[in-house]
């Protein structure tokens, strides 16, 4: 799937958008945020060197990438099922198997 599709634009406007009120909402996701928060200065307090820090710095970075990553797939994944039902539901018998021909 092209990241110029429909679905990766929707994607775009809705995680850009409508996400900040929904986690600002969310007593879960603020509460994630505060044991982060609560981890980042025990780190700080440890007065370790700027390699170590860095290093930490990166991993914590490339794990919230991959999770951030596994997120949108599975947005998409959800989206792509419904397009799929709907196109099933929708459609008049034999439409679907003259479009999946082409």
């Amino acid at each position: 799937m092209g990241k110029e599709s429909a679905l990766y634009q929707l994607m775009g406007v809705r995680m850009n958008g409508v996400m900040n009120g929904i986690t600002n909402s969310d007593s879960q996701y603020q509460e994630i945020i505060r044991k982060s928060d609560e981890y980042s200065g025990r780190l700080e307090e440890l007065d370790l060197s700027e390699e170590v820090r860095l290093l930490i710095d990166r991993y914590v970075s490339e794990q919230n990438a991959l999770g951030s990553r596994y997120g949108m797939l599975a947005y998409l994944l959800g989206f792509s099922d419904c397009k799929e039902i709907l196109l099933e539901k929708c459609l008049p018998i034999g439409t679907k198997e003259k479009g999946s021909e082409a």
